[in-house]
């Protein structure tokens, strides 16, 4: 089975436009550990630098993880709350305003290394565009390969940091919107600790198919993180693993199977409507069925019948697979 983490943003109040005053009360740090504690089959957590706070220093923090047995699987910069950071983070023009997001980096550099984990991951949800002449491109795509590396640097040789790619959200259009973007980023970055973090969500919202982006960055040996949900493709729904796109779970765990993927897989829910804990559960049996059935296919059958182009006869392997009790 793979190794499963959750993302403790998971219990926050989870406020949209709809609903400025979130959907739940967030419960305190110590509070969401202890849930995650109890939940069968998940070992690790992936906090924010902004978890981090006078209540709940690293210090507490390294403390209560031990307490419940549970390792850091990483460690996000996150920076589309902060409203410095509404015309951009990383990619911004203004030096100050982006060696504060540069700042937030490191800052998850230096929670990572305290708290054992080997990851971090940028969200660089802010860096963007609305409108046609909005920005200088070229100026932009270079400002945030220059704030990367700079991140980079600080963490290597340790830490590894992963560029998470979304096509919209905030902004209309994401600086890194594709798998093609952000590998791109990579090899131009040219650091071995600079890689791509998959989020399933918001692979379909960029058109891809997930296992087809999989199968893609490790051939590149740029997958560093993956994170698990579903969406309608239109928006990052963030929707319980496998409930829209079932097959298409299916297939990417059938490649970071094939591939021997070691990082965790991390869920991503943003439960507005359900209660976090049953989102946790509900999602970790999806993908643990799928694993199961994956286990019972004939690899080289398949591998056959994909060599023939032929689409109904791996259809008809892996409905087999699927429809086996």
């Amino acid at each position: 089975m793979p190794r499963f983490s959750v993302g403790l943003w998971m219990f926050s109040d989870t406020p949209d436009r709809y609903c400025w005053e979130g959907y739940r009360d967030t419960p305190k740090l110590q509070e969401r550990l202890a849930a995650v504690a109890k939940t069968k089959g998940v070992r690790a957590v992936e906090i924010a630098q902004t978890d981090v706070s006078q209540e709940y220093p690293v210090k507490e923090i390294k403390r209560l993880l031990k307490e419940y047995n549970l390792a850091c699987s990483g460690v996000s910069a996150t920076l589309v709350h902060d409203r410095r950071f509404a015309l951009g983070g990383f990619g911004h023009q203004h030096q100050k305003t982006r060696n504060a997001a540069i700042d937030e980096g490191r800052k998850a550099v230096d929670i990572a290394r305290q708290l054992g984990a080997t990851e971090i991951t940028l969200r660089l949800y802010t860096d963007g565009f609305d409108y046609s002449f909005h920005v200088d491109y070229t100026a932009q795509w270079n400002t945030v390969i220059s704030s990367i590396k700079t991140i980079a640097k600080y963490a290597s040789p340790d830490i590894n940091v992963a560029i998470t790619y979304k096509p919209r959200e905030p902004r209309q259009y994401q600086t890194v919107a594709t798998v093609g973007k952000a590998l791109s980023m990579c090899q131009e970055i040219a650091m071995k600790n600079v890689g791509v973090a998959l989020d399933f969500s918001h692979a379909i919202m960029s058109g891809e198919n997930p296992a087809e982006s999989i199968a893609f960055l490790t051939r590149a040996s740029k997958l560093f993180q993956v994170y698990f949900n579903d969406s309608y493709a239109v928006t990052d729904d963030a929707l319980l693993p496998a409930s829209v796109h079932m097959w298409e779970a299916m297939e990417a765990l059938f490649y970071l199977k094939a591939s021997k993927y070691k990082g965790f897989i991390t869920i991503d829910v943003l439960p507005q409507r359900i209660e976090p804990m049953q989102a946790i559960q509900i999602a970790l049996g999806n993908l643990s069925i799928l694993w199961k059935k994956l286990e019972k296919l004939d690899i080289n059958e398949l591998r056959k019948a994909q060599r023939t182009l032929d689409a109904v006869e791996s259809q008809r392997i892996i409905r087999r697979v699927m429809m086996q009790a």
